[in-house]
């Protein structure tokens, strides 16, 4: 059966156009969003189930199709598509970025947002086109968000601001600059551009947020339009002992947060903690205080435990930003406008090409290049076209660089 609704609106030059109920009926939300010939098509579906975990298991999957642009991939042995590109990993992060904020901190369901490029036009970018359907998904879908959020890619050519301008446009323009945001607020600004003025970037993030405004206003006119009944969400079943477990959370809640107000401040500020063995030694002193004062008040391990897990980092969060806006204070005793110590050296190993050691106080960079023959430059393929890059940035992220014992994987 085709319950197929279609909202249309002209923006900025194109027709953007939103449907929804066609395919994809298993997703808690579907919804394929057309921008010129450029077609995504975006689903949310949330668990059924928490997770015990101490984040909100959002996934955005971003996949972009060879087919969108009419192209067999050029391998002779292997035609089947494997893992994401470098420019559809970002296009996600990007997305991820843009939408987590307005959920729900306590939500512990899984969430998962996935975005297929079905078709490419070659003009309109596909991760704007992508934003708006993860936004449009999201907000029929009956997830705890407090969407929706409307984007916008600005360029500056002559001079003159130019909104969604196409591939051939956005080689000509200044700067490259995406702003996503509610009606109300600015949320997420990527941006990339040559030498401009500051207070011009600044005057294109302003325009870009009266520009997005545009889907906004289609997605909540398709909000409006839909039947109450298909919005709402399942009354939750909850027993007598659930909701006297939940209030007996929020009790321990109150008395640790009572505790944490008293203490947290003369204990990350007692004195400065230079190194980050230092502050982690701090938080874990402030974790064993409230552990010790919840024993006291007779609150069983596991219920101090989670007490501990929920509160004591946002709350290290909280205070450290309060003293730097309000007491110009910071934990490692540094002035606003103190850098960390610098230094830097070169050909720090024998054989390479080149090779190079960054530090910022505790931070370190390592840098190696390897210089090789034009033949061996990296041939491109994706939806955009073919093409190559003599200049390959590889970055790694080794969990030993935080102090950490994880699991080696590639970039995602």
């Amino acid at each position: 059966m085709n319950n197929e609704q279609v909202f249309t609106m002209e923006w900025l030059g194109r027709t953007l156009t939103i449907k929804t109920g066609k395919v994809a009926k298993q997703a808690n939300a579907a919804v394929t969003v057309q921008y010129g010939d450029t077609v995504v098509l975006g689903t949310v579906v949330e668990s059924k189930e928490e997770r015990e975990t101490d984040y909100f298991p959002l996934m955005v999957d971003f996949e972009e199709r060879l087919y969108a642009a009419g192209i067999i991939k050029g391998s002779r042995w292997i035609k089947r598509e494997g893992r994401p590109t470098d420019d559809a990993i970002l296009s996600g992060r990007m997305i991820d970025r843009s939408i987590r904020p307005l959920f729900s901190n306590g939500s512990r369901k899984e969430v998962q947002v996935i975005l297929t490029i079905l078709s490419a036009d070659g003009k309109n970018d596909h991760d704007i086109v992508a934003l708006v359907a993860a936004s449009a998904a999201l907000a029929i879908s009956g997830v705890n968000w407090a969407g929706p959020i409307g984007s916008v890619r600005v360029g500056r050519i002559n001079n003159e601001l130019v909104f969604n301008p196409t591939y051939e446009e956005r080689e000509q323009s200044d700067f490259d600059i995406i702003v996503a945001g509610t009606a109300e607020k600015t949320i997420m600004i990527e941006a990339g551009a040559k030498e401009v003025k500051e207070d011009d970037v600044f005057k294109a993030i302003v325009a870009g947020q009266k520009e997005l405004q545009g889907p906004i206003k289609l997605i909540k006119q398709m909000q409006n339009s839909l039947k109450p009944a298909e919005l709402k969400k399942k009354k939750a079943l909850i027993s007598q002992d659930e909701i006297e477990a939940e209030e007996e959370k929020e009790k321990i809640f109150k008395i640790a947060a009572k505790w944490l107000d008293e203490n947290i401040n003369k204990t990350l500020f007692d004195k400065a903690y230079y190194t980050k063995g230092e502050r982690k030694a701090a938080v874990a002193a402030i974790k064993d205080g409230l552990d010790q004062y919840l024993f006291e008040q007779e609150i069983g391990k596991s219920h101090r435990g989670h007490a501990i897990k929920s509160l004591v980092e946002p709350a290290v969060d909280a205070e450290v930003t309060k003293a730097i806006i309000e007491n110009k204070q910071r934990v490692d005793g540094r002035k606003l406008d103190e850098i960390r110590q610098l230094s830097a050296e070169a050909s720090v190993l024998p054989r390479n090409h080149g090779s190079g050691l960054f530090s910022r106080g505790e931070t370190q960079v390592m840098s190696i290049i390897t210089l090789g023959p034009p033949g061996v430059e990296q041939l491109l393929e994706g939806i955009e076209g073919t093409g190559t890059k003599r200049f390959m940035h590889h970055y790694n992220f080794p969990p030993f660089s935080v102090g950490e014992a994880k699991f080696m994987r590639g970039p995602g």
